[in-house]
């Protein structure tokens, strides 16, 4: 608010008053998130036949799983999201980083696996892809002296 309307003093309200609503919204939205996600999943499910989801609460309605799964492959901007996950030292897979491409092209994959050394200074120890030849074509120039495994077709 303080951007858009060019400082607190126009927004009618001090920077503690903005905090404090802030703080009001997040105690809110921290005890009905879970209902909030699965109300908007739910709500996409009737829109799209493609679209599917299932979620499952413990005896105390709590949120314990969610599953979601959408044939669209790209979002509004018809770029195709490409996640990187590992596993942490619990085993758990944890997602690092994520990017968003244009096109599926080697060039593109090239860049964003290059982004990802940047970022993380060393190569992944394995590849685990769906069969995009652009990304198996971009996967070994760019980590071949790095020594990893790839696996391709999961």
């Amino acid at each position: 608010m303080r951007t858009q309307y060019g400082g607190f003093e126009k927004v009618g309200a001090t920077k503690d008053d903005c905090k404090n609503f802030k703080q009001g919204l997040n105690c809110y939205t921290g005890e009905y998130d879970a209902e909030m996600i699965v109300q908007r999943l739910c709500m996409k499910r009737t829109f799209s036949s493609d679209y599917s989801f299932e979620y499952d609460v413990n005896d105390d309605r709590e949120l314990i799983r969610v599953f979601w799964a959408d044939v669209q492959r790209t979002n509004k901007y018809k770029m195709v999201f490409v996640p990187f996950t590992t596993f942490n030292n619990h085993y758990h897979s944890v997602t690092v980083g994520a990017g968003l491409l244009a096109s599926e092209t080697i060039e593109s994959y090239t860049w964003l696996l290059q982004m990802l050394l940047k970022s993380f200074g060393s190569s992944p120890k394995v590849v685990v892809t769906d069969k995009d030849t652009a990304m198996k074509q971009a996967i070994h120039p760019c980590f071949q002296t790095q020594g990893i495994g790839y696996v391709c077709g999961i």
